[in-house]
């Protein structure tokens, strides 16, 4: 009866010990697509400070000599 009580509590602390891996490498995965989701955020906010930044500067570049 021993054995078998041995085995199980092995068998459990093997459950559980996959469980928390499982738990570990989920909370990788969405940590990963957070990341990527804030780099995206990022590149596409610079761009659009640069579209704003070249806007701006058209509209208020003077015509040169002789354009009409």
């Amino acid at each position: 009866m021993r054995t078998r009580t041995r085995e199980v509590v092995r068998m459990l602390a093997t459950f559980r010990r996959s469980a928390h891996c499982g738990s570990l490498r989920a909370a990788a995965a969405a940590q990963e697509v957070r990341d990527l989701a804030n780099e995206t955020s990022s590149d596409e906010a610079a761009e659009e400070d640069d579209r704003a930044e070249l806007e701006t500067r058209l509209a208020t570049r003077k015509p040169r000599p002789g354009m009409h």
